[in-house]
């Protein structure tokens, strides 16, 4: 195991007690995964503040301690969502003292030399990968999406590995990281037209319970596949499953360099997805039947900026039912360019709130008394539901309108 001089200063405790046991762990990772080497990361990306080592304040007392310990970061280092938005904590309904906790995290990831993106979607803002970088990422629908669409190499690190790969600039060389694991295991033939985004959702959701932690290949999905539905696609195989990577016949890199390697070689499982699989997909994330709608929750992963220029368009001249919440959440960069072509205006205007730097499923929302969430996203739908709110899901549009009526019409 080969180590830089600086990363064995931190194993003696140069650095204190809380970055000899980061690199602790870097080291037992390396261990544990027979990795045949470390390799040298592009960016990494760091878990939401509130999960990062010790959970709630502690947590955030961990951080503090790093930052002030001299540490700081190697490579380029993004950041995930808070719990809070950083800006409108107030208006969401969040207590100071919870706010500060979050700020005082934020405040010391930025001293080690974070970019405060705050966002689950941050090759909308910058992180745009070539074929083959190597990555270190703790998100889990930021990790599939790298490892598919760009081909880029990342395995689903933990808050703390992560955190070691900041601070030394490389990770273990093993899973994802070699060629060799990339190939795919499930045959997904899709067999029906998928025309919502939120199909993307039920169908990742109902594949990645079956698939696990193997990597699905689509077969029969449309070659002009949009940004935002595989985003929605990834964000629901890594919740229900474990994905970390998709392959799809005809787009994604690894499948279009060597389609018989990565798409044919080494599947044994096939699945045929028709029109009965995606009517039981729906309903599989419909968690009530309760019609009443108190709380719609858009943006899970954030929202890119043509969707929130959908959303504008479908309020356009509407008003929210009054006892309903609505969050329309986005990255702080796609929400300021919404801000100067008037779109953040038109949705606010009719009583929807564009939310930044967070989302549905990091805020404590079941502390608010939501009973009933209708969301387009199966990420959130889990996340959610097991917060104990009953959840209907549906399209875009079919939120909107419960938005609207306050009342949901399948």
């Amino acid at each position: 195991m080969k180590l830089t001089a600086y990363e064995r200063s931190i194993l003696a405790g140069d650095f204190g007690d809380e970055a000899r046991k980061i690199l602790e762990v870097m080291v037992k990772v390396y261990e544990v995964n027979g990795a045949r080497d470390f390799v040298e990361v592009g960016e990494v990306m760091l878990a939401s503040t509130q999960n990062m080592s010790i959970s709630g304040v502690a947590g955030m007392e961990f951080l503090t301690s790093l930052a002030d310990s001299g540490i700081r970061f190697k490579v380029k280092t993004i950041t995930d969502p808070v719990s809070i938005d950083l800006g409108a904590w107030q208006r969401l309904g969040i207590c100071e003292e919870f706010a500060e906790h979050q700020q005082k995290a934020v405040r010391a990831l930025i001293k080690m030399g974070a970019v405060p993106t705050w966002t689950c979607t941050p090759y909308l803002v910058g992180s745009i990968h070539r074929y083959g970088d190597h990555l270190a990422y703790v998100e889990t629908s930021v990790v599939c999406f790298a490892n598919s669409y760009f081909g880029a190499r990342t395995n689903r690190e933990m808050d703390i590995s992560a955190l070691a790969a900041a601070i030394t600039g490389k990770t273990p060389c093993y899973g994802y990281h070699v060629a060799d694991n990339r190939e795919g295991q499930v045959l997904v033939n899709v067999e029906v037209e998928l025309r919502a985004t939120s199909d993307y959702d039920a169908l990742g959701n109902y594949v990645g319970r079956i698939a696990g932690t193997r990597v699905p290949v689509f077969r029969g999905m449309p070659r002009d596949v949009s940004t935002q539905a595989l985003m929605q696609l990834g964000a629901a195989l890594a919740t229900s499953g474990a994905v970390s990577l998709f392959h799809i016949m005809g787009v994604t890199p690894d499948i279009v360099v060597d389609p018989y390697k990565y798409g044919e070689r080494s599947v044994v499982e096939e699945l045929n997805i028709g029109e009965e699989d995606m009517r039981r997909a729906y309903a599989e994330l419909n968690t009530t039947g309760e019609t009443a709608i108190d709380f719609v929750a858009l943006g899970c992963p954030h929202y890119g900026f043509e969707k929130l220029r959908a959303v504008a368009s479908f309020l356009e001249g509407k008003k929210v039912r009054e006892g309903v919440e609505v969050w329309v959440c986005t990255s702080r960069a796609v929400r300021d360019m919404a801000l100067r072509s008037g779109e953040v205006e038109v949705i606010e205007k009719a009583g929807a709130k564009v939310v930044v730097d967070t989302c549905m499923v990091l805020v404590p929302v079941k502390q608010k008394g939501f009973r009933t969430m209708a969301t387009d996203s199966a990420k959130a739908q889990f996340y959610d539901s097991g917060f104990g709110i009953g959840v209907r899901f549906g399209s875009t549009e079919g939120c909107l309108r419960a938005a609207i009526s306050g009342t949901w019409e399948g």
